[in-house]
């Protein structure tokens, strides 16, 4: 069963940070779609299954920052040119908190799983940002109300006070997927119960979800530069086409997928192949317990497609 890079959608890179940049606006307009993109993020619910802390604190401080740029709306003020380019600036940090909880809610989960504390991370880095902008902010020099100035003193606070976070249940989440891509490296059948569980906490709990999770992976290789990413990726798409034949029965083939181009097996680079054999699918080893994790029959069950993970 292996797998080609070549024959997945292109998708286009996520831009970088530097890639942000804020729009050339006057005063009122600049505050405005500052309102607008704070009212956005505030609309987001937290990431589901992973990183809900993180997404969650962001999120809230989006809202605290609307109530901010509605005061300003409502009663519109002259700014200096510090205030402006602070403004600037907090535009383009907000623009990257809503493309990173965009990013993170409409991929793959399991790739999200594995890059979780660097996501983290980057969650710690915007509110870092924010502080910073904060802190020059001229709450003092600009006519707001008593409650907006403590708002704003507020949100300086938490940004100030925020440390990088990442919640021990992903963490031992992540750990348990990558021990059990290194069993199926080793040809060793994954335990059936822990592997239920690890897809049930992910929310991959039918044949239908574990599908839209192959083809965010599939367009996650197309992302990666380098080839050792684009390996793991690729051993993650095996992993849950393995999962999804087992814990909920192999897919029926349908003509669209009969009329797919097959990837000639000479062409396939060795990096990009699925660890999970065709062998141990059929005739699984036996677990340190002396117990079949999977019977036999139902794997030789399966119509495995021995050219494309699914």
């Amino acid at each position: 069963m292996t797998v080609s890079p070549q024959i997945f959608p292109p998708r286009k890179r996520r831009p970088p940070a530097g890639a942000f940049i804020a729009p050339n606006l006057s005063d009122l307009k600049l505050v405005q779609s500052l309102l607008i993109l704070s009212q956005e993020i505030s609309s987001f619910k937290p990431i589901p299954f992973l990183l809900k802390r993180n997404s969650l604190s962001i999120i809230r401080k989006a809202k605290l920052l609307a109530i901010l740029f509605d005061e300003l709306l409502r009663n519109p003020i002259p700014f200096l040119s510090p205030t402006l380019l602070c403004f600037e600036e907090m535009y383009i940090v907000l623009q990257r908190v809503k493309t990173l909880i965009e990013d993170c809610s409409n991929g793959s989960r399991m790739w999200l799983l594995i890059q979780t504390e660097s996501v983290a991370s980057s969650f710690y880095e915007v509110t870092l940002e924010l502080s910073t902008l904060l802190d020059i902010f001229p709450v003092e020099e600009i006519d707001l109300s008593q409650d907006i100035q403590e708002l704003v003193i507020l949100i300086r606070r938490q940004c100030s006070q925020a440390k990088t976070f990442l919640d021990p249940n992903d963490y031992n989440l992540r750990l348990q997927v990558l021990t059990m891509l290194d069993l199926i490296r080793k040809q060793i059948v994954p335990d059936h119960s822990k592997l239920a569980e690890i897809f049930d906490k992910l929310g991959l709990r039918n044949s239908s979800t574990c599908k839209e999770e192959i083809e965010s992976l599939e367009a996650e290789v197309q992302n990666q530069i380098d080839e050792k990413s684009k390996s793991e990726v690729v051993a993650l798409i095996g992993l849950v086409r393995y999962a999804k034949c087992v814990l909920y029965g192999a897919s029926t083939p349908t003509s669209d997928r009969r009329q797919r181009k097959v990837v000639p097996e000479a062409n396939i680079p060795s990096a990009f192949r699925c660890p999970i054999s065709l062998d141990l699918m059929r005739d699984p080893v036996v677990v340190a317990t002396a117990r079949h994790t999977i019977e036999s029959p139902s794997i030789n069950g399966l119509n495995l497609d021995t050219t494309r993970v699914q």
